[in-house]
């Protein structure tokens, strides 16, 4: 007896499907942030060499060299390598961010959003984990590059204050990585859409070795590309900015 087409496919195809999809919003949320953390959580103490090359409508590409020594997920000290900007630098500990510049006598606090010389802030440097600061539920999958990926929804957590209230994740559901992510401001407009480009070994540990950042509210696309990863331990020191006395 000849079968359609769509007989197949409504006795094989759909249950197959729907069972599958049944199967993904089932996951816990939860151990796919946890289990995509574990690239950050490789380097609790790191300095990371990173280029940055930034785009925007009508102006040529700049490109900046950084250092940035960083200590769990609330300390970093992001160094400026431009000869033009020599010894200048950015600190962040915590929710509190310092410009601090050379022959000035104190620092100047600036928001998160800053922008740096290179177009990327100090938040896109904050080593936010999403496991800790965010609510998740699963959304649904999507195909992402040829990889099926769990799409995930956070919201921020009561007493958390991270950069972005809402925040849309893409985690690779075979290699447990983060493919993209896109950040919402409280209106629900999007505010910049990040996509993890590239992970390979540095000195035998899976990291991320480029992401780009497309702003869509001051219209740029920032490439950041890490070059090295090195393991250091760091003094608190290093993050202690120090005003000068009055007088």
């Amino acid at each position: 007896m000849f079968r359609s087409p769509l007989h197949f496919l409504s006795k094989y195809f759909f249950p197959l499907f729907f069972l599958f999809s049944e199967t993904v919003l089932a996951q816990d949320p939860a151990a796919l942030l946890r289990r995509a953390e574990h690239v950050k959580d490789a380097w609790p103490e790191v300095v990371l060499s990173l280029r940055v090359t930034t785009t925007k409508p009508e102006a040529l590409p700049f490109t900046g060299m950084f250092a940035v020594e960083a200590k769990g997920r609330d300390k970093s000290r992001i160094r400026f390598l431009n000869p033009s900007d020599a010894g200048k630098s950015v600190v962040q500990v915590g929710d509190d961010v310092w410009l601090v510049l050379p022959n000035t006598r104190n620092p100047i606090r600036v928001p998160k959003s800053h922008r740096l010389e290179g177009g990327f802030s100090a938040a896109d440097m904050a080593r936010t984990r999403f496991a800790e600061d965010y609510d998740a539920v699963v959304e649904r999958t999507d195909v992402l590059d040829g990889r099926s990926c769990a799409v995930l929804r956070l919201t921020a957590r009561a007493g958390k204050n991270p950069s972005y209230p809402v925040v849309r994740v893409w985690v690779d559901e075979k290699e447990g990585l983060y493919r993209k992510a896109v950040f919402l401001v409280s209106s629900g407009k999007t505010a910049r859409e990040t996509t993890f480009d590239e992970y390979r070994p540095f000195h035998g540990v899976l990291s991320l070795a480029k992401m780009t950042i497309v702003d869509a509210l001051r219209q740029g696309t920032t490439v950041v590309e890490y070059l090295d990863y090195e393991k250091k331990s760091l003094p608190d020191s290093l993050f202690e900015v120090r005003t000068a006395p009055p007088g």
